[in-house]
């Protein structure tokens, strides 16, 4: 299995990382820090992943010693799942998200039935990811088994 984890948040993707790679020793995990930089590898490499994880919120751009990052853009990952579903690519989608409540007065419920009306080919649901509680994992480990 070889799964895209689309997230600009160091610490939680090194948890996520962690997490998969010891709960699924063979995957196969790529990973993109922006949104250009994700948008770009599902456009090209969809056929590649059998999964996307894909954060809400996130910067525009890698950040690097030349850049800063952009902006940083509160529903990026519902523009990506919009290209996925323009695309015609058939890759599923859960997203991980820290926010309960988003820039525009969206709160995560809303969005989460927007995505599932909307994307209902490629949305699988959302976990809401904390650094303190691990309920996250057990839902990611479910949603992973039921996509295998």
């Amino acid at each position: 299995m070889k799964i895209l984890i689309v997230e600009d948040n160091q610490k939680k993707l090194e948890k996520i990382k962690g997490y998969l790679e010891k709960e699924f020793p063979d995957v196969d995990l790529e990973q993109k820090t922006s949104y250009n930089s994700a948008a770009k590898e599902i456009a090209l490499n969809y056929d590649q992943y059998n999964l996307i994880l894909l954060d809400m919120s996130m910067q525009t751009y890698d950040i690097s010693n030349d850049e800063s990052g952009g902006e940083p853009e509160p529903l990026a990952g519902k523009n990506i799942l919009k290209q996925i579903y323009l695309r015609e690519i058939p890759t599923k989608v859960i997203v991980v998200t820290m926010y309960e409540n988003f820039i525009d007065g969206t709160k995560i419920d809303q969005l989460h039935q927007e995505l599932k009306e909307g994307f209902s080919e490629n949305y699988c649901g959302f976990i809401f990811f904390s650094h303190t509680n691990l309920d996250w994992s057990l839902k990611l480990k479910q949603f992973i088994k039921e996509l295998t």
